[in-house]
C-alpha cells in the first residue's frame, strides 16, 4: 500500500514542468545533484524511490530500538504522508537527500545508549550530520541533539564529544579538498555558497485550503504532544523513556533548523518529518478507539489531496 499512497499524493506534479528546488541547499546538492539529475522523469522516479526507502528505513530504526511501545509499520505510512503534505514539498529538494543521513544519524544516536563503544557511534552520528549539512545546511543544528542525547544516555566522557565534532568536520575537509583540486575554491564561489545565509525569504499562503490542512495537522500534532506528556512517566522501560526524551529534543532542534533557515517555506517543514513521524505514531497506536484514529488519518489525507488539487 505504501507505493500506492505515495503515488496518489505525488500524481499532481505530473503537469508541473519543473520540480527541482534548491531552497536552503548547500554545496553538495548545488554542485552534484543539480547537474547530474537533469531528466524530469528521472527526477520524479528518484524522489519517489528516496521517500519510499526512507519510510522503510525509519520504520526499521524505530522498531529496532523499541522507540515506541510496540513494533509497528505505522511510521512508514506517516512519514510518506508528512513528506507530501504541502504542494511545495512535491519537488526534488536537498531534504530528499539529507533525510537519508538524518535517519542514519538517528540510528547512530540510539546506539549510544548504554554501549561501551559509544565513541564510534558518536563519530558516525557526527559524520552523518556533516554529510547532511553538505546538502541542507540547517542540518548542522543536529549536533546539539547529539550532545543532548549523549548527556542523557550516559556519564560525560570528553572523547565522545570530540569524536562527534571530528566526524562532523571530516565531510567538509574532503569536500573542500575536492573544490580546491578542481580549482573551484574562489572568492566568488565562496560568496555564492554563503548567499543562502543572508537572503531570508518567507513564502505566502497560496489559498484558503492551507488553513484547513493547518488546522487538522496542528490539531493532530497538539493531541500527540498532550498524549505523550501524559504517558512519558508510564513507560515501564527506562530505555524507552530515554528514547522518547530524545524524540522531544529532536522536535525542538528540527524546529530550530526551520527557524534558522534562510528561505522559510513549507518545504523546510520536511525536516520535521522524522521526529513528527515518531510522535504521531506514538499517538495513533495509543488510541483505544481505532475508528477515531482512522477518521483522523483519513481527514488529514483528504485535506492534503484537496489542497493539492486546488493548488495545481
Amino acid at each position: 500500500m505504501l507505493p500506492l499512497i505515495l503515488a496518489m499524493l505525488w500524481v499532481f506534479i505530473l503537469p508541473k514542468p519543473e520540480i527541482l528546488n534548491t531552497e536552503n541547499a548547500f554545496p553538495l546538492f548545488l554542485f552534484s545533484i543539480k547537474n547530474l539529475i537533469i531528466d524530469r522523469g528521472f527526477q520524479i522516479a528518484f524522489v519517489l524511490i528516496c521517500i519510499l526507502l526512507q519510510s522503510l528505513a525509519l520504520s526499521f530504526v524505530i522498531n529496532k530500538h523499541y522507540v515506541l511501545k510496540e513494533n509497528t509499520h505505522l511510521p512508514a505510512l506517516l512519514y510518506i504522508v508528512l513528506m507530501s503534505c504541502f504542494p511545495e514539498q512535491l519537488s526534488l529538494s536537498p531534504l530528499i537527500i539529507c533525510n537519508f543521513f538524518n535517519i542514519l544519524f538517528l540510528n547512530s544516536v540510539l546506539q549510544c545508549y548504554q554501549n561501551e563503544k559509544t565513541t564510534f557511534h558518536a563519530f558516525d552520528a557526527g559524520f552523518f550530520i556533516g554529510l547532511s549539512t553538505l546538502f541542507y545546511w540547517p542540518s548542522a543544528v543536529l549536533i546539539l541533539l547529539l550532545f543532548v542525547s549523549l548527556f542523557a544516555f550516559k556519564p560525560f566522557y570528553w572523547n565522545e564529544y570530540v569524536a562527534a565534532l571530528v566526524g562532523l568536520v571530516i565531510p567538509f575537509i574532503f569536500f573542500s579538498s575536492a573544490l580546491f583540486w578542481f580549482d573551484l575554491l574562489s572568492l566568488d564561489r565562496l560568496k555564492q555558497l554563503f548567499e543562502p545565509f543572508i537572503q531570508v525569504q518567507i513564502s505566502a499562503i497560496y489559498n484558503e485550503t492551507y488553513i484547513l490542512l493547518f488546522v487538522i495537522l496542528s490539531g493532530i500534532v497538539l493531541a500527540s504532544v498532550v498524549k505523550f506528556s501524559q504517558e512519558i512517566g508510564s513507560f515501564s522501560k527506562i530505555k524507552t523513556r530515554k528514547f522518547q526524551l530524545v524524540l522531544i529534543w529532536f522536535v525542538v532542534f528540527a524546529t530550530l533548523a526551520y527557524l534558522v533557515s534562510a528561505k522559510k517555506t513549507m518545504i523546510s517543514l520536511s525536516f520535521l518529518s522524522i521526529p513528527l513521524t515518531m510522535l504521531l505514531s506514538n499517538y495513533f497506536i495509543s488510541m483505544k478507539r481505532s475508528w477515531l484514529a482512522e477518521i483522523l488519518f483519513l481527514s488529514l489525507l483528504s485535506a492534503i489531496i484537496y489542497n493539492q488539487v486546488i493548488h495545481f
